[in-house]
């Protein structure tokens, strides 16, 4: 009788080194569960609101032909916002202090706002494309009464963009906000909103067009100008954000 072969050493790291996550997708993983949670807890909050609405007007006027659940976009862009400021007050302090450098705090909250930002958009548009369907059913029908770029006629897809866009500057911008306010104190930081505040009505304009020169809402080929020069007005405050981030004074909180 011979004894079994020792089992052949696993190559494999071991379970805790597996699990290892590096700052950067540790501070993402762990701010991104809150955001996703305030995102559930938003459309749960709001559809309500917006599908009794449709039901009272559907009543009133014996049809409904308009988009409501986009009247929600404003929504959208503000709540997170906000909660995008108390994330540089309440997280920033704690990252630094565990050891993490503000580098990657910074990357993590920007990669966390473009996620959420889509994740905002993927909703609303799939609320769009749902209500579209149920007026088409009933026979009614479904327009876009406050179109920004995409109307009910543009290339699928186009609204999605748009909507994403508009999102992510929303958050980056709210990130901003917080930085500066935590960079140069309340004075200052109320004095630069309008810089740190700007991008979004910057992009909501390139988004509407200037003056007598709509965006063009046909297709992507109209609409790309307008869609780059939201991507510039994003990028360069993300950069912003990343550079007052790198440069702020984490002080330690005072009782």
């Amino acid at each position: 009788m011979t004894a079994a072969p020792p089992p052949a050493p696993s190559l494999a790291p071991p379970p805790a080194q597996r699990r290892r996550r590096g700052p950067v997708a540790h501070t993402v993983h762990r701010l991104g569960r809150h955001a996703l949670l305030y995102l559930v807890w938003f459309w749960a909050v709001v559809l309500p609101f917006f599908v009794v609405f449709s039901l009272v007007l559907a009543r009133i006027h014996g049809e409904l032909d308009a988009a409501v659940v986009l009247y929600s976009r404003q929504g959208a862009i503000w709540f997170p916002f906000a909660y995008a400021i108390t994330v540089v007050a309440a997280y920033q302090r704690v990252h630094v202090a565990a050891g993490m450098t503000r580098r990657t705090f910074a990357r993590a909250t920007l990669v966390v706002a473009a996620g959420t930002g889509l994740a905002y958009a993927a909703v609303l548009t799939a609320l769009a494309a749902l209500e579209r369907e149920l007026h088409h059913a009933v026979g009614w029908g479904w327009r876009v009464a406050d179109a920004v770029l995409a109307d009910e006629g543009s290339p699928a897809g186009l609204l999605l963009t748009e909507l994403t866009l508009t999102f992510v500057v929303a958050q980056v911008s709210g990130l901003l906000v917080g930085v500066v306010y935590q960079r140069v104190g309340g004075w200052w930081g109320t004095l630069a909103l309008p810089l740190t505040v700007g991008p979004i009505p910057l992009v909501l304009a390139l988004l509407g067009g200037f003056a007598d020169v709509p965006a063009g809402r046909d297709s992507w080929a109209a609409a790309a100008p307008w869609l780059l020069g939201c991507v510039l007005v994003i990028t360069l405050a993300a950069v912003a954000y990343a550079a007052v981030t790198a440069r702020t004074v984490v002080r330690p909180a005072t009782p």
